[in-house]
């Protein structure tokens, strides 16, 4: 589920740097190389930005963007990357509103930082803006997860009473009876219990 994130401060990173304009983009990109040399900077200008196939592309490990305040369009993107390619977002902006701080963080951004960027500023930021993406994947993960168990046990429960009501089974007996066809196949009882309402649609 989750894209590339370094475990180490001594590992290279690949870091996408979105900016509005080339003057901010190459103050960004410069005020980034003075922070680390640890970091491989490639940078793209917002214009209605395509995040996801940038991402895609260039596989970076977190993404600094760097924005007056975020459009809907650019969060519109965010929100399309982080289902796809989930990646840590630090986003620099002079927007305080607790309106555009809140869309932004519904969006998939990790870190929203009020005001200019500092190069030693620039590191624990980004340490954090990973940590928390992380802590929102296992979430996620966990959710997700959750939810698949939730389906499989309903699928089993309607299997089991399609076999207790055609064969007269009790719902233990019928569900001893899923558990040896999924033996004899070397299946998950779930799959059996698919196959089998698939089987009496």
């Amino acid at each position: 589920m989750t894209g590339p994130v370094a475990s180490s401060a001594s590992e290279e990173l690949v870091i996408l740097v979105i900016g509005p304009s080339r003057r901010r983009l190459d103050d960004l990109m410069a005020t980034l190389a003075a922070a680390s040399p640890d970091y491989r900077l490639v940078g793209r200008l917002d214009r209605a930005i395509d995040l996801p196939r940038w991402v895609d592309e260039l596989q970076p490990d977190a993404i600094i963007m760097d924005t007056d305040s975020p459009s809907r369009d650019t969060l519109e993107q965010v929100c399309l990357m982080s289902e796809s390619s989930p990646r840590p977002i630090v986003m620099f902006s002079q927007d305080a509103s607790d309106a555009a701080m809140r869309s932004a963080v519904n969006a998939g951004v990790a870190c929203y930082v009020v005001g200019g960027l500092r190069a030693e500023r620039l590191q624990p930021l980004l340490h954090l803006a990973r940590v928390r993406f992380e802590a929102w994947q296992a979430l996620r993960d966990d959710v997700l997860r959750a939810r698949l168990e939730l389906q499989e046990h309903k699928l089993i429960e309607q299997a089991k009473r399609r076999l207790m009501k055609a064969r007269g089974l009790s719902e233990e007996a019928a569900y001893q009876a899923l558990r040896r066809e999924a033996m004899t196949q070397r299946r998950r009882v779930v799959d059996v219990a698919r196959q089998l309402l698939e089987m009496l649609r």
